[in-house]
Formats: C-alpha cells, sequence, structure tokens
C-alpha cells in the first residue's frame, strides 16, 4: 500500500459519494413531485386535515346611536354581541385508519364519528330572548354525513346556516341551552380538537371531557398542543382522554394519524447516507488486504464501488414498480453477486466469498433496512462503527504502518 494508492481509493470514495448526492436529489425530486399531484387527487376524496371546534353562543341586540347629517340627526344601529359561557363540553370521537394508496404512495387518511354534547350557561338578561349559535361545520376540504344537530331536545331539520359559516337563531328558555350533535367525516394528516377561537388565543374552559378512541396505535400529537390526561390501551388502539376543569389554556389537542411506509421516504435517506456504509466496507477490503497481503488496486475499489452504486440505483427505480421490500432484496442479490463474482477472480476464495460478503451485508444491507424503522438507523450504524473500530484495532495493532505505506522496495 503506498500514499498514491491511498489517495487513489480517495478519490474514488468522493467520486461516489458525489454520485449518491445526486442520485438522492433526483429521488427527492420525483417524490416530492409526485406526493404533490396525488395529494390534491386524494384531498379531493378525503378532505384535509380535520379540525374541529366547539359551538359558540351569542346574544346580538342592536344599539341606536344618533348622527348629525347637515345638522339633520340621524338614527343608526350597531350590533353588539356578547359572548354566553360554554360551561360543559363533552366529546367522543372515534378515529379509523382509513389509509389510501395512490400511485405509489401512501397518505394517512381516516374517517371520524365525532358525538358531543354541549351546555351553554344562559345569563338572566338573556333568558327568553333569541340567541345566536354558531356551530363550525363548514369547512370546505371536510365531507359530513349523518348530520344529527339538536338544541335543547329539538332536532334541527335546517342546518342550512351552520353550513354557510353563519348562525342558527334560537330561543333560551331556561337558564341552560343544550346543543347536541353527530356526524360521519373523513379527513388526512391529522384530526385537531379547537380549544381555542384561535391559535394565538388564550381560553377558560370550564369543563371539557374529550375521548379520542383510535384503531392504531402508532399514534403521535400535533406539536404545541394539549397531552392527554390519560390513555387506555384497547385490543385496536388507544383511548385518549382530555379530561380539564376550570383551566386556562392557549393550546388545543391535536392527533398525528399514522401513515404507511413510502418507498420516496427511504429512498432518500438511504441513498444519502450511503457514502458511509462504503467508508466501512473500503476500510474492512483495506485493512483485511494488508494483513492478508492481497493486491487490491484503486481500480479494484471503483468496481467495487459501483457495486454498492448498483444497489440504490436498482432500489430506487424498482420501488416504483413494485413493492419496496422486493425491490430492496433484488437490489441486495444484484450487488453482493457482483461484489463477490469480481472479488473472486483476483483475490482468495476466502476473502471474495466469506470476508466481502460478509462486510457487504452488515454496512449496506443491514445498514439500509434499518431505515425502514424510525429510530433504529442510528443505533446500529453506531453500534456496528464501535464494533468495527474495536476489531480493527486488534487486527492492526501489531502492524508496522511505516513498512506498510513505504513505496521503496527493500
Amino acid at each position: 500500500m503506498t500514499v498514491k494508492r491511498l489517495i487513489g481509493i480517495i478519490f474514488i470514495f468522493i467520486c461516489t459519494f458525489i454520485a449518491w448526492m445526486i442520485l438522492g436529489a433526483v429521488n427527492l425530486s420525483r417524490t416530492g413531485s409526485a406526493y404533490n399531484d396525488l395529494r390534491q387527487d386524494v384531498r379531493s376524496l378525503y378532505g384535509d386535515a380535520l379540525k374541529i371546534s366547539a359551538p359558540t353562543l351569542q346574544n346580538i341586540t342592536m344599539e341606536p346611536y344618533t348622527v348629525s347629517n347637515n345638522n339633520v340627526l340621524e338614527t343608526h344601529y350597531s350590533e353588539k354581541k356578547s359572548d354566553i359561557e360554554l360551561t360543559t363540553q363533552k366529546v367522543d370521537v372515534q378515529l379509523h385508519l382509513d389509509r389510501r394508496k395512490k400511485g405509489t404512495l401512501w397518505f394517512p387518511t381516516f374517517t371520524a364519528d365525532f358525538k358531543a354534547t354541549y351546555e351553554f350557561e344562559i345569563p338572566e338578561e338573556f333568558r327568553d330572548k333569541p340567541v345566536n349559535l354558531y356551530s363550525p361545520l363548514g369547512n370546505n376540504n371536510a365531507i359530513y354525513t349523518d348530520i344529527n344537530i339538536s338544541v335543547n331536545g329539538k332536532k334541527m331539520d335546517d342546518i342550512t346556516p351552520f353550513l354557510k359559516q353563519s348562525s342558527l337563531v334560537v330561543d333560551a328558555p331556561g337558564k341552560k341551552l343544550v346543543m347536541k350533535t353527530s356526524y360521519h367525516t373523513t379527513g388526512m394528516d391529522e384530526m385537531s380538537y379547537l380549544v381555542t377561537p384561535n391559535y394565538e388565543s388564550v381560553s377558560q374552559i370550564q369543563k371539557l371531557d374529550l375521548t379520542i378512541h383510535t384503531d392504531f396505535k402508532d399514534y403521535d400529537f400535533v406539536p404545541e398542543t394539549l397531552s392527554p390526561t390519560y390513555k387506555k390501551h384497547t385490543a385496536k388502539g388507544y383511548d385518549l382522554v382530555w379530561n380539564l376543569k376550570n383551566a386556562v389554556t392557549g393550546k388545543d389537542i391535536g392527533v398525528v394519524i399514522p401513515n404507511k411506509l413510502n418507498p420516496g421516504e427511504i429512498l432518500s435517506r438511504v441513498t444519502f447516507f450511503a457514502p458511509v456504509p462504503l467508508l466501512f466496507f473500503f476500510f474492512i477490503v483495506m485493512v483485511i488486504s494488508i494483513l492478508k497481503k492481497i493486491p487490491i488496486h484503486p481500480m479494484h475499489y471503483f468496481f467495487l464501488a459501483t457495486a454498492f452504486f448498483a444497489f440504490h440505483l436498482i432500489f430506487s427505480y424498482y420501488s416504483d414498480i413494485m413493492n419496496i421490500y422486493l425491490a430492496f432484496i433484488i437490489a441486495s442479490v444484484v450487488s453482493m453477486l457482483l461484489t463477490a463474482t469480481y472479488l473472486r477472480l483476483f483475490t482468495p476464495r476466502y476473502f471474495a466469498l466469506v470476508i466481502a460478503p460478509a462486510a457487504q451485508l452488515i454496512y449496506l444491507i443491514i445498514f439500509s433496512f434499518s431505515f425502514f424503522f424510525k429510530g433504529v438507523s442510528g443505533i446500529i450504524g453506531a453500534t456496528f462503527a464501535v464494533l468495527t473500530l474495536a476489531v480493527m484495532m486488534q487486527l492492526t495493532g501489531k502492524l508496522n504502518w511505516e513498512e506498510v505505506f513505504n513505496s521503496k522496495k527493500k
């Protein structure tokens, strides 16, 4: 091993690194373009992120005021809106995972069955007077079916005002106004219950009892939202419960819907991290070749790098037309065959058929497959790195590196 050969190997590694970055950028571009186009189609069927908020109740009166116009007093009227306090919210949401595949991509779509009971405390001055009830059912991206709304036990047959983001004028004959509502709807990505009128405001909550039942286990929460008071594991998923009494908060409640593994996400991550497995593989090959005095030219390293690159090339484009796991298996087999059959032409059989394939299996195949699981690739990479370092340190501890890198023949 001479310094020139080492420089040649480093140059080959850099060139392959650049090629992988280009392939990773292409994968990102292909995935992003396809995702945006297909998402619009799915959105038209399921709607966007589902956002549900509690109804509001107001008393609206017209107050007169006078304006002088050419020394003539004119009477005008202005609206005065008085909010009526929402004292109790009892909400039950059944979330059913219904992921949709469009093209080669999966989207986290779901259906929801919503039931709620709301109680308003009517101040004495507003009793026996008409009040305006606002219920947000007018999201253009949402799809509602089986809508049932009742006020003080009376079913509302005409819910058109709600759908037009307007209000329904009802009478408040007593101390309380009780509204019950239920419907079936759909959504994508996440479901949110808006505790506050807008995200930046702070609201006082008298009593909130919200339960979200999921038939999936791999859930998450929308950033900067309230954590559940407690959660209960069920046969299909979880019961997530929020119990709030006399609380003040500016946060809402939101659950992120889990999605299936999309090829584009995995392809990009595997490709961008590809230089790491190649670096380990080159390191193993170089050390073993020095210890066993196996002559390996930089051009041999070049073709070994192309065998690694072939894995990502096949994996990237075969995933478009077949199952991602099948594409991964084909890419792995082809890459390992290229490496083993090539090395057997100029290295001993034990090196070509045992050592090199074992290193490729560990550093390329297993490391790449770890990206199929969230949070695992870093642990596996760190473990393999430390183990490799430990083994190589023991094997090369007595090696005379002066002789190894001495280009002059004795």
